[in-house]
This record gives C-alpha cells, structure tokens and sequence, in this order.
C-alpha cells in the first residue's frame, strides 16, 4: 500500500483522473495534472542529485497534507482545475501512460469529503446520477436505504442503537477508493453505525476481525480502552450479521479484509 506524497499526482488519463508518479510525467507537456488531495493546481518539479521528481502547488495552501508549494506570499484560494471537453478528448491520446498509473487500491488516503463532493459535482453524470453519488459519500440516500436493506436493521450495528438521527452509513472500502458507483451504493460495502463510531472506522482507528463465524471489534493499540467503554466501545463486541443472506455476507468479509489491511498498515498491527 502506498501513503500519498507529493511524488505522487493526478493525471487526466482517458478521460479519468489517475493517479500516477509524477516522475512518469515529467516534461509531458500536454496531459493536465493536479494534486491528489486537494485537486488544486500544480507544478511539475525535476529532483536535484538523485531526488525523485516531485510537484508543488501553483498557490500555498495549508491545508493540504501534501503541502510543498510555490508562492508562499500568495494566499490560498481553492480552485479545483477545470476540465473542458476538448481536454478529454486531448487526454486519449495519452494511453500509453497508463501502464505506470497507480490503482485506487494501493493507496491509502480517504480524501476530504468536501473534494469528493467537488469531483461528484464536476463529473458527466446526470443530476440524478450526481444526487446518489453526493448522497452516497455523506452515507445518506439510497447507499443508506442499501446498508440498511442487506443488514435487515434500522440499527447500529455494533450497538444495536436505534436512534435514526445519529446512524450512518459508514463506507468499508472508502468512498474515494471504490472503482464506480455499483461500489460507492452497493449495500454489502457498507455498515450503519452510530456516527462517533463511523467516524474512528473511517479513519482506521478501529476494524473489524472474523473470529469463527462472528466479526469482533479491533481498536487501535493507542485508543484508551476505558475511555472507549464509557463511549459504549468495548473491543471484542460483535456486530450483528445475522440477518444478513450468504451472499452479501460474503461481499461484506471482502470488502472488510481492505479495511483491515489498511488498518494494519496504519496501527502496524496484525489481526490475521
């Protein structure tokens, strides 16, 4: 799995935002780029004595993880880079470059929400379309009425909490990461949780790990686990899968072994 840097950008490849080294860039003039994170422009820059090619932002901002950038004087005004249709159809012509892009899996970095809801906005999807997108990235919508169908509760599913204004439907695979929208609504990639909770799995500071037939909570090593009881948090617990058909159990445990994987990489845990 790859922690995003600023080696790392996005390249509009096929007419799709793809991430790639932006060494295998360099000096290609005519495939518009910008950064992973905060979808600004950017700059390509050569590395000196031996020192991988890197980018840097066309205006600072700081608020962006991945943050060397030019023009420190200069304040920072969002802009996500604008896509026109002749910059599409200029973008096919750059299939041989994505052979050295980097998959969506490999990566680990949720993104802000308010990024993916700028991508969901710009994209060619219909407004409807625009809608379940927007709908399913704050687990809202038609991605929460699937959660709630393929786990057969209006509950939490850890804490079996049935207070609806406080549920959400947490993404396993997150949001960002999933291949198209079957992924970003599909029910069995989902877990409806009470919203603290949600928050702590979305970040990958808990998980879940199959123990016989049960998936049990797993808490990051540097969690305080009383404090985590007094939030209702007690590793060990188990969700509740029991309404839940053969078939959806089996996409949930797949999309959950991602989240885990990522979740070892982050704690530098094993659960296996």
């Amino acid at each position: 799995m790859l922690q995003l840097t600023n080696s790392v950008c996005e390249a509009l490849i096929c007419g799709v935002w793809r991430l790639i080294p932006v060494e295998s860039i360099h000096g290609v003039n005519n495939v518009m780029r910008r950064c992973p994170e905060c979808h600004a422009s950017i700059k390509l820059m050569k590395g000196k004595e031996g020192q991988r090619a890197y980018f840097e932002h066309e205006k600072r901002n700081p608020d962006c993880s991945l943050v060397t950038s030019k023009g420190k004087k200069t304040q920072y005004v969002h802009a996500s880079v604008k896509v026109s249709e002749k910059d599409r159809e200029d973008s096919e012509k750059l299939e041989d470059l994505i052979s050295l892009c980097i998959g969506n899996e490999q990566v680990i970095n949720d993104g802000d929400i308010g990024e993916d809801l700028i991508d969901a906005c710009d994209s060619p999807l219909s407004a409807l379309e625009k809608r379940h997108e927007i709908n399913a990235r704050v687990g809202q919508g038609q991605f929460k009425d699937e959660v709630i169908k393929v786990w057969g509760s209006e509950t939490c599913a850890l804490t079996l909490t049935p207070v609806k204004e406080i549920l959400v439907a947490s993404h396993i695979k997150a949001w960002r990461n999933c291949e198209n929208t079957a992924e970003h609504l599909e029910g069995a990639n989902g877990i409806l949780l009470c919203a603290h909770i949600d928050k702590l799995f979305a970040k990958h500071r808990i998980t879940f790990k199959k123990v016989g037939r049960e998936f049990r909570l797993k808490l990051a090593d540097d969690l305080d686990r009383s404090l985590m009881t007094q939030l209702g948090i007690n590793e060990g617990d188990a969700l509740a899968t029991g309404r839940m058909n053969a078939a959806d159990l089996e996409k949930f445990e797949d999309y959950l072994s991602q989240h885990q994987k990522i979740f070892n990489l982050l704690n530098d845990n094993n659960i296996d």
